[in-house]
């Protein structure tokens, strides 16, 4: 049987207005060209897993994830189901686009993870690094996911 893809964040007008807001973002950005670059390497082809989403520990045994790939393809494991899709990350700034995901059911607490974990990726505006943790920040510069370093991919 095959796999049953959804969307999300479909071109709508919010999408379009979040993928504005980043392109400002990006074109006020000021640092050096080799800082951007050692920014870079620290987060692509790495696995990062949630430890907190929007503030809240995540569901024990319950595994999100995130790989962001130096083409800017996204992939990962929400909580359920796996999603794909696209990142912009330059300078201070990270946005995703076009996620999509399988669309299969799961017990409660890990489809509760999975809309947590989506809606944060939404929200993402920009990260910081803060030692072996990514952070995911919205526009207002809060944490809305915090992930752990994993495994190289």
């Amino acid at each position: 049987m095959g796999q049953v893809f959804r969307a999300r964040g479909a071109a709508g007008a919010g999408s379009f207005a979040a993928w504005g807001v980043v392109a400002a973002l990006l074109g006020a950005c000021s640092l050096a060209v080799d800082e951007r670059d050692e920014m870079a390497e620290q987060i692509y082809g790495r696995t990062w897993i949630a430890s907190q989403i929007d503030g809240q520990p995540v569901v024990p045994g319950i595994v999100s994830d995130l790989l962001i790939a130096a083409d800017g393809k996204v992939s990962g494991n929400a909580g359920c189901n796996s999603y794909f899709g696209s990142a912009i990350v330059d300078n201070d700034a990270m946005a995703f686009g076009n996620l999509g995901t399988t669309k299969k059911a799961c017990p409660g607490p890990a489809m509760g993870q999975e809309d947590r974990m989506l809606q944060a990726l939404d929200s993402t505006r920009g990260y910081r690094l803060d030692q072996e943790d990514l952070l995911l920040l919205d526009a207002g510069g809060n944490t809305v996911l915090r992930l752990t370093l994993g495994q190289s991919a």
